[in-house]
């Protein structure tokens, strides 16, 4: 026969319910402790305290690409794995080792049934390039007037070893510029990348460049590749004994010790490239020196991507081998509008990893603008009928366009005007239980402390009014603040 529970009580130290029945049966049943659930690995959170560095780093980005006469543009972070498959290579870690694939032949929506597009592999997108050229098709932006310069910034997925400066998820800035092949568009390219380092006052970073040549001079560069690292085969680590025999290039990108002891002895690939290739790169070269952006020559630097020809360029941190100290690259592709199915199409882009700026401009103790808050008004109250009173204020100014905080909880006066402080408002409002009798509230100065009496029938007009008075005197001030400088 069942007990019949009249009490029941939970003692959260101990962890265990007391449990007793009218007929005075007692027992304890002890509790497991519930575990937390942890976030997975190789992911991470952005806590408010490093979320200003986030927002400093992105508002530069933006700053410089929009004034660069770039277009935003957002691509789906799922897309067909062949789109990646064809793009970056299957030969390449990312495809072959790192990429997120999943069958989308087993998802199934409510209704049961499956989308035709479903019967194929679908990725997490591993990076962004290859996304905006699809996109880029897609969209028909071909007629578009040239060059098409576009740039978006968004997360993507690698299923890496996870390691300082490496996430399984990250976030990137990808720039790319279709429809020319000048070399201004090089020089200029790599120019804005610059920029928006140094605009975030990043001052250890050095560019690295070279020619990978094109599909004339490639394959007699393959060649001579392919035969040097024959030689010294017993040598490779596993990877690069597979790289050999499908793209002797990506033997180059190889970070094992054995194989960069032979790297630096490999034939140059600068010296094996056709004479046009020579005229292009050397004319890059010239206009970055026009345009005063600093450089190395880096004579057997490759990308990890297939798509790359000619032009290809890395941007690291000086003197840092304790962490991944690649902040960005790129490179020309222009061949790969054609490959994924559109026109041919010269282009050329860059990528810049948002996590190792952040990382950097932590370590560097570079200092970073905290942003201001945005709030202009704080409501603060004391007592029940204060509170109904101070919800009806916030409705009334948010309405008018006025930015509101209020406190919930029943802190003291006190506590409630810390939190005002904190926040930067520019005005609180006090409803006391004075106050909410009389029908009045406090407007408070925030910057000097002085306060007035204000009658709540007059209370919206008087705050909106205070307001937008405080916003043109702060205007004027930085207004008269850049004339000076």
């Amino acid at each position: 026969m069942p007990l019949a529970l009249d009490r029941v009580r939970y003692n959260s130290k101990k962890r265990f319910v007391f449990i007793a029945s009218k007929f005075t049966i007692c027992r304890y049943i002890f509790m497991p402790k519930m575990q937390p659930i942890n976030r997975l690995k190789g992911f991470r959170d952005i806590l408010p305290e490093d979320s200003h560095y986030w927002d400093f780093a992105i508002s530069v980005i933006e700053s410089v690409a929009q004034g660069a006469g770039l277009e935003k543009i957002e691509v789906p972070m799922l897309e067909k794995s062949d789109l990646f498959l064809r793009s970056v290579g299957e030969e390449t870690d990312v495809v072959s080792k790192e990429m997120y694939v999943f069958d989308g032949s087993k998802n199934k929506g409510t209704s049961g049934k499956k989308d035709k597009e479903e019967q194929s592999q679908l990725a997490l997108r591993p990076e962004l390039t290859a996304g905006i050229v699809r996109a880029y098709i897609e969209n028909g932006m071909q007629v578009w007037p040239k060059p098409v310069s576009l740039y978006t910034i968004g997360r993507c997925f690698r299923h890496e070893n996870p390691q300082s400066g490496r996430f399984r998820e990250f976030t990137q800035c990808s720039v790319e510029i279709f429809g020319e092949s000048d070399p201004t568009i090089d020089a200029n390219t790599i120019g804005v990348s610059w920029q928006m380092l140094t605009d975030m006052r990043i001052t250890s970073a050095e560019i690295n460049i070279n020619s990978m040549g094109c599909s004339v001079c490639r394959p007699r560069i393959k060649k001579i590749l392919t035969d040097f690292f024959k030689k010294k085969e017993s040598k490779l680590c596993d990877d690069c004994k597979k790289r050999l025999k499908k793209n002797p290039l990506r033997i180059l990108d190889c970070k094992n010790e054995k194989c960069q002891a032979l790297i630096a002895v490999a034939p140059l690939m600068i010296e094996n490239i056709c004479e046009d290739c020579k005229g292009h790169f050397m004319s890059v070269l010239e206009y970055l020196d026009e345009m005063g952006v600093p450089y190395n020559l880096a004579p057997n630097l490759v990308r990890g991507f297939d798509y790359y020809n000619r032009t290809v360029f890395e941007i690291i941190t000086k003197n840092d081998t304790k962490r991944q100290n690649a902040l960005g690259g790129g490179g020309r592709y222009d061949c790969l509008v054609e490959e994924l199915g559109g026109e041919m199409t010269p282009a050329i882009g860059f990528g810049l990893g948002i996590d190792r700026i952040v990382e950097h401009l932590k370590t560097e103790n570079i200092r970073v603008p905290k942003p201001k808050s945005k709030i202009n008004v704080y409501v603060i109250h004391l007592g029940e009928e204060s509170k109904k009173i101070a919800l009806q204020i916030v409705k009334n100014l948010r309405k008018i366009g006025i930015s509101v905080g209020m406190a919930v909880g029943k802190d003291t006066i006190k506590a409630q005007m810390k939190a005002a402080d904190k926040v930067n408002a520019l005005f609180s409002v006090i409803i006391g239980q004075r106050e909410a009798v009389t029908n009045v509230a406090l407007v408070r100065d925030m910057r000097d402390g002085i306060q007035e009496t204000v009658e709540l029938k007059e209370l919206t007009e008087r705050v909106f009014n205070m307001v937008e008075e405080r916003k043109a005197e702060e205007e004027d001030y930085r207004k008269n603040k850049k004339i000076k400088k």
